[in-house]
């Protein structure tokens, strides 16, 4: 099996247009969630997302999509870090791992509208907008010829894409792939979260006892994963190591999670025997942590299940207090913040935990960033249909 590191990140959000900027914005505790000013959605009782700003998109680009706009901010700031030679090498060795998001569905409602009211509408619009379209654009650009590879998996998505990437690279397939997620907001899972009664018109509040529900949010975080050989062959910075990943299925309930999460901890698990990580190797979890009652609580119980007696000396950190639930984007996202953590060695905070959840009893790191020694991270995803993703990161440090 081939080492396989991350060479690149670019990390578009609520809290800024780059990496370093959302990074600076997340460790002094900053929240992108506020009042809806991109989506109108007249008539709901929940006004409150992490909207991101983002400059208009380039002209070459046909019919961009919210989504996609995202996607390619955060694509050029990821081949800017990596500082990849594109006009050499093997194309057939290039990969495109993605998360698919809503990309087409505010296309489809437009077109859908249209027809409502009688109008003829502009069905292409909505045909162009399939899944696969950020993938196949990421694709276009890098000039790859390998796998391009669009995982609609909700919310753990851009997650399992990563560990598809990983695996790839690792089995020598690959040289590189680009993995991630972008996710923007639309009226029809804006309502549909609603509808399932699952958002809370409050900033959420991971593990605490109050918590009510979630806040959705817009982001793209795309990563460069690259063989160890292919990377040093190049002179290229290495920000850290991926290790592997672990997936499993809870076979529970289409929304709901096992209430002791059983399956989220077999995917834990499986992290950590790929990645041949003993559980007191973990210093930190980049948790899922949605702030539903439900899913927190089940979290907690599968850290516990996983790691053992060594959950109790590890940090957890929940970035949706920050970011909102990126959906299709969630787990690389994740993945974004637990890779800066390990670099500079300090845990984000979740933001708003005043009163712990005495279920959620592991070191949540309330409300302020903390110094602390990070070797390794797990990072969490977990979806609709009980699809859990559990990456293991660790530290670079040039061995």
């Amino acid at each position: 099996m081939m080492r396989v590191v991350i060479t690149g990140l670019g990390f578009v959000s609520s809290l800024g247009l780059d990496a370093e900027q959302t990074w600076k914005a997340t460790l002094l505790g900053r929240t992108g969630l506020g009042p809806l000013r991109h989506l109108a959605m007249p008539g709901e009782p929940v006004q409150l997302a992490a909207e991101a700003d983002l400059p208009a998109a380039p002209p070459e680009v046909r019919r961009p999509s919210r989504c996609l706009r995202l996607a390619l901010v955060s694509l050029d700031e990821t081949l800017a870090a990596a500082g990849l030679d594109l006009e050499h090498g093997d194309p057939r060795r290039r990969g495109v791992y993605q998360g698919a998001p809503s990309s087409g569905l505010p296309a489809a409602e437009a077109y859908a509208l249209d027809r409502l009211s009688g109008r003829r509408g502009q069905a292409a619009e909505a045909v162009w907008q399939t899944p696969n379209v950020i993938a196949d654009t990421l694709a276009e650009r890098l000039g790859a010829l390998g796998p391009r590879s669009t995982i609609m998996n909700a919310c753990s998505s851009s997650l399992m894409a990563l560990g598809q990437a990983w695996e790839a690279i690792a089995l020598g397939e690959l040289d590189f792939a680009l993995a991630g997620g972008s996710e923007a907001l639309c009226r029809t899972t804006y309502a549909g979260f609603a509808a399932l009664k699952a958002m809370d018109a409050k900033p959420c509040r991971p593990f605490s006892a109050d918590r009510a529900g979630m806040n959705l949010g817009e982001a793209s975080a795309q990563l460069l994963l690259e063989s160890l050989d292919h990377a040093r062959a190049r002179g290229a910075r290495i920000l850290g190591e991926v290790l592997g990943y672990g997936a499993s299925m809870d076979g529970h309930h289409a929304t709901a999670p096992h209430p002791e999460g059983a399956g989220a901890a077999r995917a834990m698990a499986l992290a950590l025997r790929t990645a041949r990580l003993l559980p007191d190797a973990v210093d930190l979890v980049s948790a899922h942590a949605t702030a539903t009652p439900a899913n927190d609580a089940a979290e907690c119980l599968a850290i516990r299940t996983a790691l053992g007696p060594a959950a109790s000396r590890v940090s957890l950190t929940a970035s949706k207090s920050q970011f909102g639930h990126t959906l299709a984007a969630a787990g690389a996202v994740g993945t974004a913040v637990a890779l800066m953590a390990l670099r500079d060695q300090v845990v984000p905070p979740t933001l708003r935990l005043e009163e712990p959840d005495p279920v959620c009893d592991l070191d949540c790191t309330p409300k302020v960033a903390r110094e602390r020694r990070l070797r390794s991270a797990l990072v969490n995803a977990f979806a609709f249909g009980g699809n859990n993703v559990s990456l293991a990161l660790k530290r670079w440090e040039g061995a």
